[in-house]
Parts: C-alpha cells; structure tokens; sequence
C-alpha cells in the first residue's frame, strides 16, 4: 500500500516536472509570464493570510517582498522565518518554500535587510527515451513499450537572495488656518536581489531590482475625527529592470514586472486594545487582480481573512514578548496550501 502511495507520489512529481519544464521552455511571450514563477507564492504566513494584499502593510520584515518601503517603518530588529509546504500534504509535500531574513534599524533612521527564500521539490524521476520510432511500433511489439520506472532523480531548487534598504522620511503639511499641519510619513525603499536556479544539470542566475513608498498618516487629525484611525498607500514595482535569468547555454528568461497598488486601514476599538485592519492591493502583472484582506487583533492575538486570485485565505496570529507566530491557509491554482512563520523582534 505505501509502495503504491509512493508511486502516485512520484507520479504527481512528475506532472510539477512537466509545468516546470513548459513553464521554463522558450515559448516566446510565455517566457516572460511564467520565469520566477516561484517568487510569487509570496512569504509571510500574515500577508499571505489577508489575501496578499500587502502593499500597503507595515509590522514584519518579511512585507520586502510586497513593498520594500514597510521596512522604513520597523522600530526593532527582527529575525523572521517560514516554512511552506506546497503541493501534497504538510508532511509529504511535493515542494517546499523556506524563508530566512532579517531587519536591523540603522541610527538616525532608515532599516537595512537581508533575505532568502529557497523553493525547492525533490524527487524529480527521470525516464529513459522511448523505444522505437513510433507508438505503432511500441503497440506492435510489446517488448519496445517502457515499464515506467524511472532511471534517476533529480531536483529543482530556485533560491532568491536579497539585500534592502529603507529610509523614512518624515514632514508636517499644512493645511490651511483651519487644520493644523498633518504629519505624515513617506518611507521609500530598495531591493537588490541575486536570483539562482539548478534544474537537473543546468543552472540559472540573475539580478533584479525592486523599488517602493509609502505614505502613512493619521486620519483622525485630517478629518478631525478623535475615532478615526490610521491610513496608508503603498505603491512598489517589483522586477523593475524586468530582471533576467541568464542560463549555462546563454538561453534568457524576463521576470516580467509587477506594479502593486495599496491601500490599508487601522481603526482602533474601544474594546480592551482591539482594531480592525482594513487591506486592498491591486496587482497588476500580465492580468490585473485585485486583493482583499481583513484582520481583528485583539491584544497579543489576531484573526485574519482575505480573498486573493484563486479564492478565500484565512489565518490566525499570536504575540507573546519578543516572538510572533503566524499561521495561514491560503489557495492556489491547484489546491489549499498551509504557511506557518514566526519571528524574535529584539
């Protein structure tokens, strides 16, 4: 019984192989829609919880990969991780995604981060050529037909290494005699990011850029309105130099670049330190969606829903002392995934 379990395990596998391969072919406008197509699973189990819709979120190092400019508004240093099974069960997955980074404030304002992500499935069967000149022949002579075990395996393994910078910058805008100036916060930030990628006995590498800002600012001191709460918009361009993977035999794949547009909401409530977060993210890469996300935290707890381009998300987060774990259920094209993160805030 496990033989066969594993046998469709494979089977499976190589079907992923199959996209992969179509998906790195060079099939002229389909290069471009479907290289780094790993990169955007997203990371974060918080983010990926509310739908991705993270344009315009603050409060975890991991947001670099929606916006670098939220790292212009972490105060502490952070260390965050997660793990990500993809395709398959969580304790059989077919591929997996790691994440491993970092944020360290720098003095007199500004952060500065390291990242890296890993995705990788294990596995990969590889079958001989097929006897014969045609399917004729293999129905003709049985002796010709392949018996359906591979000769070896291999793996894929895409890793994305990234280096940020984020600068805060602060100012009061008048408003006129009526008003009084509106303080308000324009974080603008930078990725660097060195992509690498082996795929049997071929490998890939690449550099790419991406750019954000933000703007936060307090809503009830606009509208003078002492309940109001927060509000920011976020806008980031990821890929912007539409970042190219360059392969051993001089074959090119363009990321093709990504402009997200956001909006998020705090409103706090007068029960026991409790608000209710407000996110919309419109993503425009080849086809244009939009995200939603919404987020109750009450105290060191949060709970959390959201709707990205394949269906419904949903999770749930704690924050005890210096640590935060996160958990989210979140879809894809083929099923429901799970992602669990935590990070040391020090």
């Amino acid at each position: 019984m496990k033989s066969a379990q594993r046998h469709r395990l494979r089977g499976m596998r190589h079907g992923l192989l199959c996209m992969i391969l179509l998906a790195a072919a060079p099939l002229g406008a389909q290069a471009t829609r479907y290289a780094g197509a790993a990169l955007d699973l997203g990371v974060g189990a918080r983010p990926l919880a509310l739908g991705a819709a993270a344009a315009a979120m603050s409060g975890g190092a991991e947001l670099f990969r929606y916006n670098p400019a939220s790292l212009g508004l972490c105060v502490n240093r952070e260390i965050g991780l997660m793990y990500a099974p993809t395709f398959g069960s969580i304790s059989e997955p077919m591929a997996t995604l790691h994440y491993l980074g970092g944020a360290f404030p720098l003095p007199g304002g500004g952060s500065i981060a390291l990242h890296w992500t890993r995705f990788s499935v294990d596995e990969i069967p590889l079958y001989p050529r097929l006897s014969g000149g045609s399917f004729l022949d293999r129905l003709q002579d049985p002796s010709l037909r392949p018996d359906g075990a591979p000769e070896g395996y291999f793996k894929d393994v895409e890793d994305a290494f990234y280096l940020s910078f984020a600068r805060p910058f602060r100012f009061e805008l008048p408003l006129g005699w009526l008003y009084t100036d509106l303080a308000v916060e324009v974080p603008i930030g930078l990725n660097i990011k060195m992509l690498r990628q082996s795929l049997h006995e071929s490998s890939a590498s690449g550099l790419g850029i991406d750019l954000g800002m933000m703007v936060r600012f307090d809503l009830a001191q606009l509208l003078q309105l002492r309940r109001a709460g927060q509000m920011s918009l976020g806008l980031s361009a990821l890929d912007l130099t539409r970042t190219t993977l360059v392969w051993q035999n001089q074959r090119e794949e363009k990321i093709g670049t990504a402009l997200l547009w956001g909006v998020h909401y705090s409103q706090p409530l007068s029960f026991h330190r409790s608000r209710l977060n407000f996110f919309w993210t419109l993503r425009e890469k080849e086809e244009r969606n939009a995200l939603y996300g919404v987020e109750y935290e009450l105290g060191g707890a949060a709970l959390r829903v959201g709707y990205n381009e394949s269906g419904l998300t949903a999770g749930a987060g704690l924050r005890w002392r210096r640590m935060r774990v996160d958990y989210a259920f979140t879809s894809l094209d083929f099923e429901g995934v799970h992602r669990i993160g935590c990070a040391f805030v020090f």
